[in-house]
């Protein structure tokens, strides 16, 4: 095999003397990934931005831009829905009005108005701007992934709320536009992870109030001391996103973050909560009902597991 150092399809793989055997091993002791249907790189190359638009390349569409959760991938978010989080990301695109949609296996491509000023060139490929993009994942995706997307793209510095609103104002009227504008007015560029923000809709749909992000806390001097990801202000409740990999995932981590929550208690009088995955998108309220119970009050949830896209 010859030695890969940049994407290629799977016509071009019968020249590094792979065959589809070949691949599908290569892929599952991790030398290569698979970015996209037919394409393939080296595992070493797959947070690497100009591989990730070469990829891309190889497989769009004449006359297409990167849309939605691709275009958001070349930017370098990942707003994948956790379902999907080992898989490669979708490709998809748009094509404008007038234009014949392209039948092709792996690719999703949509019909859609695109005026010159939504798309922005990224080393040579169009891709959708960060606020076309934002407003697309926002409209046509579920309110948690348009969120995570919308608070992503901000944080980033790559778009903002105003422009965000400005776009969906432009478009009042149009199919799922009120979605998108309820998920904008929901944003908040301080969020620092997806979870994080899916975290705060599931309390906001519960009926609780709007959690405050980012919360710091300091000692005598002005200094910060802890950062809490999200929390009710007056009543002192913080809760906190735990993914596993920082937190779950030994014995040492959860006894390090018990002794941190016991000091936030102590010196700071907060109460710290933690929520994993399972709180934030399973089907019981454990999460909303410990919140209730410390702010004092009682509300009917009636929570059903968010469709994924």
């Amino acid at each position: 095999m010859k030695l890969i150092t940049e994407p290629f399809t799977l016509r071009e793989a019968a020249r590094h003397g792979l065959d589809t055997y070949a691949l599908t091993e290569l892929c599952r002791t991790g030398e290569l990934v698979r970015p996209h249907q037919g394409v393939y790189m080296p595992a070493d190359l797959a947070d690497n931005l100009d591989a990730r638009i070469a990829a891309t390349a190889l497989v769009l569409p004449r006359g297409a831009a990167v849309a939605r959760e691709s275009a958001a991938w070349i930017l370098g978010l990942d707003v994948r829905p956790p379902e999907r989080w080992r898989a490669p990301p979708l490709l998809e695109c748009l094509v404008p009005l007038g234009a014949v949609r392209p039948d092709r296996p792996g690719i999703n491509a949509f019909i859609s108005d695109l005026p010159p000023e939504d798309i922005a060139m990224v080393s040579g490929l169009p891709v959708t701007t960060p606020t076309r993009t934002g407003l697309d994942l926002a409209r046509y995706r579920p309110r948690f992934i348009g969120l995570g997307s919308v608070d992503a793209l901000t944080h980033a510095g790559l778009t903002t709320i105003g422009e965000l609103a400005a776009a969906a104002e432009r478009l009042r009227g149009r199919r799922f536009i009120r979605r998108a504008r309820d998920v904008i007015d929901l944003c908040e560029p301080a969020a620092e992870s997806p979870p994080e923000s899916w975290c705060r809709l599931r309390l906001i749909e519960a009926g609780l109030p709007r959690p405050v992000v980012q919360i710091s806390l300091t000692d005598e001097h002005g200094r910060e001391v802890y950062r809490l990801d999200m929390g009710i202000l007056k009543e002192r409740v913080g809760i906190e996103y735990d993914g596993r990999e920082h937190h779950l995932r030994t014995v040492a981590q959860q006894r390090h973050d018990e002794k941190r929550r016991r000091d936030i208690r102590d010196r700071f009088r907060w109460t710290a909560l933690p929520a994993t995955s399972r709180d934030i998108l399973g089907r019981e309220p454990l999460l909303e009902h410990a919140v209730m119970e410390l702010l004092g009050i009682s509300l009917e949830v009636r929570r059903r597991r968010w469709e994924h896209a």
